[in-house]
């Protein structure tokens, strides 16, 4: 017997096996096609007297399963997905009715302010916070910490140009919000 009479003997038979488990014609005819193959290309490792219907029918029957457990975790994949949209949605929501646009601008221009000041040295970021956070002068800096006023002015400006160039497409609407 060749592959084409052996495949054509068995194929509607299986694919209509597997379509009534998986409810989907073209799953089924590739899960059988696939099991009817398995099955010819490893027939001369099973022994003489094997059941081919019954094997190909556990083939058959396995390849059914996995493809009904793939499809369950990509359902539940697309449920978590689908709730966390929805989370992400509904959260999105509440903060905008909640907050007004001016909070919500501060928020994110102080979120880019501190990873800015990360990126730089810690003398100037140290140096900056002290002045424009911690509202000290320049004067009290350099005796803190043993420096010249020039060296602390030196830093403040070299953090207000790093700030400034990572803020400046802000820059129009901070000035929108300030006024």
């Amino acid at each position: 017997m060749n592959f084409g009479v052996f495949y054509n003997a068995y194929y509607q038979r299986f694919v209509r096996y597997a379509f009534y488990y998986v409810n989907d014609l073209q799953a089924a005819e590739d899960l059988t096609h696939d099991a009817l193959l398995y099955y010819w290309e490893n027939k001369h490792k099973l022994p003489a007297d094997a059941d081919v219907l019954g094997y190909i029918l556990e083939s058959v029957k396995n390849k059914c399963l996995n493809y009904l457990k793939h499809i369950q975790v990509e359902v539940e994949y697309s449920k978590k997905r689908t709730e966390l949209h929805d989370w992400e949605i509904t959260t999105r929501i509440q903060t905008l009715e909640n907050e007004s646009y001016s909070t919500i601008f501060s928020k994110d221009i102080m979120r880019i302010v501190m990873e800015s000041l990360s990126e730089l040295p810690e003398q100037t970021r140290h140096i900056f916070v002290l002045n424009r956070l911690d509202y000290k002068s320049r004067k009290e800096i350099a005796t803190t910490l043993g420096v010249s006023q020039q060296k602390v002015d030196y830093h403040i400006n070299k953090a207000n140009d790093h700030l400034r160039l990572k803020l400046k497409d802000y820059i129009p609407l901070i000035l929108l919000f300030l006024n």
